[in-house]
């Protein structure tokens, strides 16, 4: 069972990883929005991992 839970963040890791090479690898005049929906779905996933926001 821990084997599932502790693929999940490498999962998301390596997802991250692959999106920053692709960012990386685009023209610079395109980067800046790639960057902008990167964050926003990190956000997202933390907001959704954070145990204190379904706390309130």
């Amino acid at each position: 069972m821990s084997d599932a839970s502790n693929s999940e963040p490498r999962d998301l890791s390596e997802a991250t990883r692959a999106a920053l090479d692709e960012l990386e690898s685009a023209p610079l005049s395109e980067r800046a929005a790639g960057y902008r929906q990167l964050a926003d779905a990190l956000r997202s996933e933390l907001e959704q991992s954070d145990p204190s926001r379904s706390a309130g």
